[in-house]
C-alpha cells in the first residue's frame, strides 16, 4: 500500500499506469467522446483535470465487467476476470470554445493498460484535440506508485512520450489552451472504500499530489514525490513529508 491507509480500505480505482506505456494496440487512435459520460465546458474553474469529469467516468468504469473483480483473500486481480480498463483524457474545441471529455474505454488484462497518445473525436479535427492525460482502473486498489510517477504523461524516462510531444500529438500547434490559460497534464486516481465512499486524487509530472475535499470543496496538496530508485525493493514514491498521508473526511 502506498499511502498511510489500511489496504483493505481501497477496493477500485483509476489511476496512470502502474506499468510504462508501450506500442499502442490497433486502433492507433482512441475514438471520442464516450457516451457515458458527458462533457464538460469550459471554464471549469480549474485548469486541469476536473472533478466533475471524475465522478462521471467514475460512475462508468467502474461498472464494466471486471472492472473491481478481486480476490478477497489475497487482495490481488484475478487473471481472466479482474480487467483494466484505460481511458484518454482530452479536451477538443478552439481556444474560445473547449470541452473536457474522455474516450471510449478500451478492455486490457488484469494488471496492464496501454493507453492512447492520439484521439479520433467525433465533432472535431485532430487539430482541435489535445491529449491532457489517462484514466484506468486497478481492480484490487493501490495508491500512486514510484512507477505511476514515472509513466506517461511525464517525460523522466520515455522521450517518445515527452509531454511536450503528447500536447503536440496528433498535429496540433500548441499546448492545449482555453483563452489565456493553458492547460495541465495530470493523472487521475479514484479510489472507492468499502462503504462506497470515493476518495479522489490527481498528481501531476512535477510530482504534487493533490486530494478533492468535499468539506473544503476543492483540491489540497498533499505534498510532492518523486519515483523511487529504480531497481530498490520500494515501490513507494518517496514524498517530501514521508508517508503521503490522505484527508479524512
Amino acid at each position: 500500500m502506498r499511502f498511510a491507509l489500511p489496504f483493505w480500505m481501497l477496493v477500485p480505482l483509476l489511476a496512470g499506469c502502474a506499468s510504462g506505456p508501450t506500442a499502442p494496440l490497433e486502433p492507433e487512435r482512441a475514438r471520442g467522446p464516450w457516451s457515458e459520460v458527458p462533457s464538460v465546458e469550459m471554464p471549469t474553474g480549474e485548469t486541469s483535470i476536473p472533478i466533475s469529469l471524475l465522478r462521471d467516468v467514475a460512475d462508468a468504469l467502474l461498472q464494466l465487467p471486471g472492472a473491481k473483480a478481486c480476490d478477497p483473500g489475497t487482495r490481488r486481480p484475478i487473471p481472466g476476470l479482474s480487467t483494466e480498463y484505460c481511458s484518454t483524457v482530452y479536451v477538443a474545441g478552439t481556444h474560445q470554445s473547449l470541452s473536457w471529455r474522455v474516450t471510449e474505454p478500451v478492455r486490457e488484462r488484469h494488471n496492464r493498460c496501454t493507453p492512447f497518445y492520439a484521439v479520433q473525436d467525433a465533432d472535431h479535427p485532430p487539430t482541435q484535440v489535445w491529449v491532457v492525460g489517462y484514466i484506468h482502473n486497478h481492480p484490487c486498489g493501490a495508491g500512486p506508485s514510484a512507477q505511476d510517477l514515472v509513466a506517461w504523461p511525464t517525460d523522466a524516462f520515455r522521450p517518445a512520450v515527452a509531454m511536450a510531444e503528447v500536447r503536440l500529438i496528433p498535429g496540433n500547434p500548441a499546448p492545449a489552451r482555453f483563452q489565456s490559460t493553458f492547460l495541465e497534464m495530470a493523472s487521475a486516481v479514484v479510489a472507492e472504500r468499502q462503504d462506497g465512499t470515493r476518495i479522489f486524487l490527481r498528481y501531476f509530472p512535477t510530482g504534487e499530489i493533490e486530494q478533492w475535499s468535499e468539506a473544503r470543496r476543492g483540491w489540497v496538496l498533499l505534498g510532492r514525490c518523486a519515483p523511487a530508485p529504480a531497481g530498490g525493493l520500494s515501490v513507494a514514491p518517496r514524498c517530501d513529508a514521508g508517508s503521503l498521508r490522505l484527508l479524512h473526511e
